[in-house]
């Protein structure tokens, strides 16, 4: 293929990745609890001026350090306080890590064609693009380590005396990886570079000229303002919560039902990496086991091509061995694959055969995993109908953040569309075998997964999320408008961080069982609005509630203050005005109680 053909390509993954992560950013309501937990932070943050210690429903909240809500802060200074400001600093973190991989890539090949493709491959999985639009710190997190990698690379590339500014801004960026989810970056990245120099019989040279004392310093010049501001703060509190529940506990224990076995992420890779594995897999095994010395002193592609495959490997082990697994953990590894993946792929275009095991693993792991993809998206609108009931049940007062209509909504259009599109991908990437033009294989798997994920990410999940997530943005929005300050909102049965946003306010909680409690709250003269769900009967049994309004599976009461504030709406000012203030007091361990 002509420079001009991957100057093009080049121009248009820019293009691509832009709108990937940012168009539409803003307009899906905000997903429970990861989500709403993080933006409620920094509302709360916003409110009380305290931008130290991040608090959750009136209690400090340390499951993450202070990056992340720094970011969203940032984020929403910049764009307002909403869902684009809160999802921004993932979706620019996306787009930075897919030029990062590719100028990584460049860097060591010295052509722009791998270059495009392993940017296109890094950004255009299903995965990727939904942890990029995601308020999550997955994403900035995957950034930090593949720079602190990258950049270490880069400087055990460097001839000694011009290495030391890449060893140093490697251990930058180890350090925003530590602010960022703490202990899990240099959990990554340090066993990584060991491996490395061990494997590149470097050890005692690297370790030489790693610059490990100023490394440290620098380290810890990032993270001790605050990480020792917090301690100052809460002393032994923050010790307890962050590193030994939110680390320690994390990696021996399951925590909140998210566990899985010891090949949890491999499905995960396959199927939420397509079609990236397919051409990432076989050239991991080549990385390693067709990689001998010889060729890697004579290429620096060669050795990168080692370094990924070890960095995507320390990856899959480190959080494999952890207790707690999520979907969205695994993903720095993807733009490893990525590089791994592009290096075949532009093989292709210089029509290098596949090789014989390499062929059958990649087109095995292609329609397996496209296969996957289409059948589910397929399946969908009948599995829905028919698992509704079960999801139904699976949802658990007190402990779950959802409410669902009573009746199962009709997914069709956008679950077809995928199918097809999914289709569409296998069926293009086998008429190029076919015709024996697979120089473009790597052009149409990359355009496939762009528009594969814009389509999951732009409108499938925004589908969805207006059935789960907007009705209850729509609820707490028209609370919030109705409310005055001297209005109590509590929610029962329900825990859903989301609310604590949309409503800028922490929400008293009460449990199932504290009917007795809601009872007495209700009996107060002043208005009382309860957030709760329609499927749970037992608020209707509560003398003094009446049920105001129901958004989907949502359902909002109040006593007979609130229901009068109800039906005034906003042309109650006066009256409004004139309500006397509910009494809550603050209950156990720091959560208000009625």
């Amino acid at each position: 293929m002509s420079a001009r053909i991957w100057q093009a390509a080049a121009l248009a993954v820019l293009l691509a990745g832009l709108a990937l992560f940012v168009v539409w950013l803003g307009d899906m309501a905000l997903t429970d609890r990861d989500e709403g937990e993080y933006a409620a932070s920094v509302a709360a943050m916003r409110r009380t001026g305290d931008f130290t210690v991040p608090t959750l429903n009136g209690k400090p909240y340390l499951e993450k350090p202070i990056l992340v809500f720094w970011a969203v802060a940032a984020g929403q200074a910049l764009t307002g306080q909403g869902e684009l400001g809160a999802r921004l600093p993932s979706a620019i973190s996306a787009i930075l890590l897919m030029l990062l991989t590719g100028w990584l890539v460049w860097r060591a090949a010295g052509s722009l064609a791998p270059a495009v493709l392993a940017a296109a491959l890094c950004g255009f999985t299903p995965l990727m693009a939904l942890v990029g639009r995601a308020c999550l710190t997955d994403a900035m997190l995957s950034l930090f380590t593949t720079a602190s990698l990258g950049l270490f690379f880069i400087a055990t590339e460097k001839p000694p005396e011009h290495s030391r500014p890449w060893y140093l801004a490697a251990w930058a960026a180890l350090g925003l990886a530590f602010l960022c989810k703490g202990p899990v970056g240099p959990a990554v990245v340090l066993p990584t570079a060991l491996l490395y120099a061990l494997w590149q019989r470097r050890f005692l040279e690297i370790l030489r000229r790693a610059q490990i004392h100023w490394g440290l310093l620098i380290f810890l010049a990032v993270n001790l303002p605050w990480y020792g501001l917090a301690f100052h703060r809460l002393g032994s509190v923050f010790w307890d919560a962050f590193f030994v529940s939110q680390n320690l506990r994390r990696f021996s224990e399951v925590l909140l039902g998210h566990g899985g076995g010891l090949f949890y992420y491999l499905p995960v890779i396959m199927v939420g990496g397509f079609p990236l594995a397919a051409a990432a897999l076989p050239e991991l095994g080549r990385a390693l086991a067709a990689n001998p010395r010889e060729a890697r002193a004579a290429d620096p592609m060669a050795r990168l091509r080692l370094f990924a495959a070890l960095a995507g490997l320390v990856v899959f082990l480190v959080f494999t061995l952890a207790a707690t697994k999520q979907l969205n953990y695994i993903l720095p590894a993807f733009p490893f694959l990525a590089i791994l993946g592009g290096y075949f792929l532009w093989r292709r275009t210089a029509g290098e055969a596949m090789g014989r095991v390499a062929a059958p693993v990649f087109w095995v792991t292609l329609f397996l995993t496209g296969g996957i993809w289409a059948l589910a998206l397929a399946a969908a609108p009948l599995a829905v109908e028919f698992a509704w009931p079960q999801i139904l049940a699976s949802i658990r007062p007190d402990s779950s953040e959802y409410a669902l209509p009573a009746q199962a909504p009709l997914f069709l259009i956008w679950p077809v569309a995928g199918a097809l599109l999914a289709a569409g991908v296998l069926a293009g990437a086998w008429l190029l075998r076919r015709k024996a033009k697979e120089a473009w294989l790597g052009l149409e798997l990359a355009l496939g997964g762009a528009a594969l994920s814009a389509l999951l990410v732009m409108g499938l999940f925004p589908a969805a999320a207006d059935i789960i997530n907007e009705p209850a943005k729509q609820m707490a929005l028209e609370v919030r408008k109705r409310a005055t300050p001297a209005t109590a909102v509590v929610t029962y049965g329900l825990w859903k961080p989301s609310l604590f946003y949309y409503l800028d306010r922490d929400l008293p909680r009460l449990r199932v069982p504290e009917k007795e409690k809601m009872a007495e709250l209700l009996s107060q003269p002043a208005p009382v609005m309860v957030l709760t769900r329609t499927r749970l009967d037992e608020p209707g049994q509560v003398a003094g509630f009446n049920r105001l309004a129901q958004y989907g599976g949502y359902l909002v009461g109040g006593n007979q203050a609130a229901k009068d504030l109800w039906l005034v709406g906003e042309s109650g000012a006066d009256q409004k005005a004139a309500t006397p203030e509910a009494t809550v007091e603050p209950g156990p361990a720091g959560e208000k109680r009625p």
